[in-house]
């Protein structure tokens, strides 16, 4: 999808695209989130266009609860 800050979830086994998202909201929090605050795109791999190449194809680990769009990669050391 070409949208401007669309989020492709994709199948972390095939790259197909499974979903999308709109990425964080203001606080970094995703708003598709579990009633456990496990993001939407956990297990998988997603493909932040917009977010610049270090967010395409980023493997987002099941236990996340923060967007990985709202992550600062380069503090990580990405």
């Amino acid at each position: 999808m070409n949208e401007i800050n669309v989020v492709d979830i994709l199948d972390p086994v095939t790259d197909e695209i499974v979903t999308h998202c709109f990425g964080p909201t203001a606080e970094g929090q995703c708003p598709l989130a579990g009633p456990d605050g496990i993001v939407l795109c956990h297990g998988c791999r997603i493909e932040a266009r917009n977010s610049g190449p270090e967010y395409w194809n980023l493997w987002v680990p099941p236990t996340s609860t923060v967007c990985p769009t709202a992550w600062h990669l380069d503090e990580v050391g990405y």
